[in-house]
């Protein structure tokens, strides 16, 4: 793995600015990923509660829009 990375930089990142943004970019996605897998089961219950709650909302005030 660390040797089709180490391939990846060498084709992608030809100056040392670009190796440099390269290696940012990477440790953000490990970043993000870390966070992702950490936070997943908490976060899937609460966007589930978020959409039900905003599709309730929704549905009462088209009902009461539609009443009026």
């Amino acid at each position: 793995m660390l040797t089709l990375l180490n391939l990846m930089l060498q084709w992608v990142a030809r100056d040392e600015r670009g190796v440099v943004s390269v290696e940012w970019i990477i440790l953000a996605v490990v970043i993000m990923v870390a966070i992702v897998a950490a936070f997943a089961p908490t976060f899937t219950t609460m966007l589930t509660a978020a959409v039900t709650s905003i599709g309730t909302v929704l549905t009462s005030q088209t009902t009461a829009a539609a009443g009026s």
